[in-house]
């Protein structure tokens, strides 16, 4: 019994670029591109319609970011994967991906190699992340006990919060959770970032992942 193809829509706004990655997909037996956009609003209305098994997203969109796209994807609620091609290596942009909900991470340049690969990979329910991409994420760690003892440094209700923030949770939740109000937790939190420097929900996550923050959180949690 012949196994059903994984179905893929391909979004890049270089149709060149995207004729290439179809031929490369369509050249193998349990790979099939049911469609392909050019744009963020073109590629959330396709998912919706074709219900794919994966969607190969570019970050630097027309009309709207990768990110932002991958984010309304998932609002569908549809069970569709997402696995960013990117000529970005850099870990702000992996680790904004990750944080949109992508479920691996290639740079454009490996494609031609590792492309199939993650695909696989991703539709077997794994993460993916290319080697390169790995090393970079590690690098990021490399400071992790000197934020450790930064974020020590903070109030627990600080601290709580914070930790609370960068899983996801809005202030009204974690204002349940801690049974503060909205106000107050988001004084708490502004306080908090402004003793770590930081300014925006992408730098907590990026400190969060570095100090080891979500691992003790999850951990606690279970």
């Amino acid at each position: 019994m012949t196994a059903t193809p994984i179905r893929i829509i391909l979004v890049d706004d270089h149709q060149i670029l995207r004729e290439g990655l179809r031929a490369l997909l369509e050249s193998e037996p349990d790979l099939r591109v049911v469609a392909e956009a050019g744009n963020g609003k073109d590629a959330i209305r396709l998912a919706e319609r074709h219900v794919p098994d994966i969607v190969v997203m570019d970050l630097g969109l027309p009309d709207m970011s990768g990110l932002e796209a991958i984010r309304e994807i998932r609002k569908l609620g549809i069970g569709v994967r997402t696995l960013v091609l990117s000529m970005h290596t850099e870990r702000e942009f992996v680790l904004q991906a990750i944080d949109a909900g992508c479920d691996g991470y290639i740079p454009k340049s490996t494609a031609h190699v590792s492309l199939l690969q993650a695909i696989r990979t991703v539709q077997a329910g794994e993460s993916y992340l290319h080697p390169k991409v790995a090393t970079v994420l590690m690098e990021s760690l490399t400071n992790t006990a000197t934020e450790a003892d930064q974020f020590n440094q903070l109030s627990d209700r600080e601290r709580d919060v914070l930790k609370l923030s960068a899983q996801g949770y809005i202030s009204r939740e974690i204002a349940d959770r801690l049974l503060l109000s909205p106000k107050t937790v988001e004084t708490y939190r502004q306080r908090g970032m402004e003793k770590l420097g930081l300014e925006h929900r992408s730098d907590l996550i990026r400190f969060a992942l570095r100090a080891g923050i979500l691992d003790e959180y999850k951990t606690n949690e279970e």
